[in-house]
């Protein structure tokens, strides 16, 4: 399996949107992202500071984005107890046949390196399926930690996953 070269592209509506449409569509980014619907027609939504395009050997082959979660959607999964500054992301590999060879950890370090610069995360998160096995052993490549699992109210028994990018935690304690 040939190395892959991986970047991180910004997120532009005009040359990326189709492309994510289509990779929603695909069985097996349903089969964990359920059906999610951006708002495709709020371009403003796809901001460069918290979308990308992941790029491996030229190709565009997913989709990143990262956000502070609202507190009604934490306490919705029980996740109240994370940090205050922590980001939290969603990864996709939109193209099957990319699956398994280290694109996504390759990804999620170039993002985890770019949230180091931000003095106000001190965190990021990701959370995934307790049987997304492929999911799991890409963020723990990336270096992410149990945090702890919890039942997520659309995708059932979930594990949420942490590791410090810099900064310093706000636990709001």
């Amino acid at each position: 399996m040939p190395l892959q070269k991986v970047r991180l592209e910004p997120f532009d509506a005009g040359l990326h949107t189709q492309c994510l449409r289509d990779w929603l569509r695909r069985p097996h980014v349903l089969r964990w992202w359920g059906e999610y619907e951006p708002p495709f027609d709020d371009q403003s939504w796809f901001t460069r500071e918290t979308h990308a395009v992941i790029v491996a050997n030229g190709d565009p082959v997913g989709y990143l984005c990262w956000q502070r979660l609202p507190q009604d959607e934490l306490a919705a999964a029980g996740l109240t107890d994370l940090p205050k500054d922590l980001v939290d992301i969603d990864i996709l590999i939109g193209e099957s046949s990319h699956i398994g060879r280290g694109i996504g950890p390759g990804a999620l370090g170039l993002l985890l390196e770019r949230l180091q610069a931000d003095p106000s995360a001190s965190m990021a998160g990701v959370a995934t399926s307790i049987s997304n096995e492929h999911a799991i052993r890409a963020f723990e490549k990336a270096g992410f930690r149990l945090f702890r699992e919890f039942q997520d109210p659309e995708h059932g028994r979930c594990r949420y996953m942490v590791t410090e990018v810099g900064g310093v935690a706000d636990t709001g304690l």
